[in-house]
């Protein structure tokens, strides 16, 4: 098994483990990261994403696969469409990559919350060099958390940067030398606030832009109705 899950009180993993490969993505690791979206979705958890195999997180597309794939095949989307609902996942998701994320690992990052780097990791969207284009949601993901002066560099160019430059234009969200530090860090950040509130911030801030202002007065009476923010805000208020 390419893809293995993990449910503790505080997250949900999904680790990814094709060593043969570097997890270079084919359609069986794709078909299991989407089955534990569907089983995590209800967890009520975080969701972190991390790689078993030391020195990588996803090495890119499986390159021995894309080679053989037929335009029919291209146009069925399989990536995009995972990534689309890893992006919709309804709790907070973390990247967590401690080496390679290139053309479809740094896609992958791209559709997380959260995007925590190893001081060795290389990002980069090396498609053009292979005579693609990075479809699975990389020409509009990247530009929305980078700019588009520094994604059309990394996208027209498929140039790798490391650690350092992916933080300094904001593609990654810390640097650390010991990442499972980091993400208890931030488990810890996420683990005070309310799921609850989370998933419908979420929604929210998801929300296409004519419908956000609606999306986010709906959800905020949802809360409104929740005994936990009743409970919190009494809290609050006795302080």
């Amino acid at each position: 098994m390419s893809v293995r899950t993990e449910l503790t009180g505080r997250a949900a993993t999904i680790w990814l483990d094709r060593p043969g490969k570097l997890n270079a993505l084919d359609l069986e690791m794709s078909a299991g990261i989407d089955r534990a979206l569907a089983g995590f979705a209800d967890s009520a958890r975080p969701l972190v994403l991390r790689s078993a195999v030391p020195g990588t997180f996803v090495s890119g597309a499986d390159l021995t696969e894309l080679a053989q794939r037929t335009r029919r095949e291209a146009l069925q989307r399989v990536n995009h469409r995972l990534f689309t609902a890893l992006e919709e996942y309804p709790w907070p998701t973390i990247a967590v990559v401690g080496g390679h994320a290139l053309g479809g690992g740094c896609e992958i990052a791209l559709a997380c919350d959260f995007r925590l780097s190893s001081t060795t990791a290389t990002w980069g969207l090396p498609e053009v060099r292979l005579g693609i284009i990075p479809s699975a949601g990389g020409l509009f993901r990247l530009p929305r958390v980078v700019g588009w002066s520094a994604a059309k560099r990394l996208i027209f160019t498929g140039k790798r940067i490391g650690a350092d430059e992916a933080l300094a234009i904001g593609l990654v969200d810390e640097v650390a030398d010991d990442l499972d530090a980091a993400v208890d860090r931030l488990l810890d950040e996420l683990g005070k606030a309310s799921m609850t509130a989370v998933r419908y911030a979420k929604e929210a801030v998801h929300a296409p832009g004519d419908h956000r202002r609606i999306a986010d007065a709906a959800l905020q009476a949802l809360c409104f109705e929740s005994d936990e923010a009743r409970s919190r805000l009494a809290r609050a208020t006795r302080r």
